[in-house]
């Protein structure tokens, strides 16, 4: 009976702490059925688990990530597919998009799926040629011969758009990010030559987005461009996941946030530009965590005490 008791109890809290693992806060918007990395991929950076009530405070961010920024050019480059093994992040995506590996989704909520098909009018242009128009007009069929084809290349993709969030474990006492997802960005390839007559900038556009876990084991196995070590390439789950790359935040989940003091606080460690201003910085953050730990502990106790006021 001893036993039996030991083993019920085993597997009640064996199902509790799976329950447990991870944090709402990480899983897709309204789905259940999306892919995490898979634990045998040894070049993932392995995700600890985090439960809910771990998380002591929590931003969603997004941020672009602009390619003309020297920082950034690891994920713009290689444009060239002839003369290279290696393939820029854009045609990773693309490629894997294209074969089925990897579903795309219409905006950064990750709501409304869309096949390889839906995408096209988004990556190119099909317009029928001057000549073509006179073959019509001669009654004559039209060939591919007469179509002129545009396509986005790895060359146009002017940024990416990152949806990540920053949150607090209380339980290590750290700021912590994770990305949950990315979109190449590129001008409208409907108005791929045109300018905006008062801004005198391109139309830009997402062309779309995909859940970040969907993609982390083709990322993880994609070596980057190395400029400085072609030896020593990077993978672009690592070069992400580690936030090797400068962005501004554009957006957030509160539409009141000081964006602004977001940019300058929510920053992994960095003590490049001089120790003392750095440990100061983080001084001053962990303050402020320090102050919203004490108003929870106060808010707890008090929901306690009215609690037992009236039984």
């Amino acid at each position: 009976m001893r036993v039996l008791l030991v083993l019920a109890l085993t597997l009640f809290f064996t199902t509790a702490v799976k329950a447990q693992a991870n944090a709402k806060l990480f899983q897709v918007p309204k789905a259940e059925d999306k892919a995490l990395a898979p634990d045998d991929n040894e070049s993932i950076i392995r995700y600890e688990n985090v439960a809910d009530r771990s998380i002591l405070w929590s931003k969603i961010v997004w941020e672009k990530v602009n390619l003309g920024e020297e920082t950034n050019k690891v994920l713009y480059y290689p444009v060239d597919t002839l003369r290279t093994e290696k393939r820029s992040l854009y045609y990773t995506l693309l490629k894997a998009l294209k074969s089925g590996r990897l579903r795309a989704y219409s905006d950064s909520y990750f709501e409304e799926t869309r096949q390889f098909e839906d995408l096209l009018p988004a990556i190119q242009k099909r317009d029928t040629t001057s000549a073509g128009f006179e073959l019509l007009n001669q009654g004559k069929a039209l060939t591919e011969a007469y179509i002129a084809q545009r396509d986005i290349s790895a060359y146009d993709i002017k940024e990416y758009r990152v949806k990540g969030v920053w949150y607090f474990d209380k339980r290590r006492s750290e700021l912590r990010y994770r990305i949950l997802g990315i979109a190449p960005v590129a001008p409208d390839v409907n108005f791929i030559d045109q300018v905006d007559s008062e801004s005198g900038e391109e139309y830009l556009v997402e062309l779309f987005w995909v859940w970040y876990p969907d993609v982390r084991p083709l990322l993880a196995a994609t070596p980057s461009f190395n400029n400085v070590n072609t030896n020593f390439p990077v993978s672009f789950d690592r070069i992400l996941n580690t936030r090797t790359f400068n962005a501004e935040i554009y957006k957030t989940d509160n539409e009141l946030d000081d964006i602004a003091a977001l940019q300058r606080d929510l920053q992994f460690p960095d003590f490049s530009s001089g120790t003392a201003a750095e440990e100061e910085r983080l001084a001053q953050r962990k303050r402020l965590f320090d102050l919203f730990k004490g108003k929870k502990k106060e808010e707890n106790q008090t929901t306690v005490l009215n609690s037992t006021k009236q039984q």
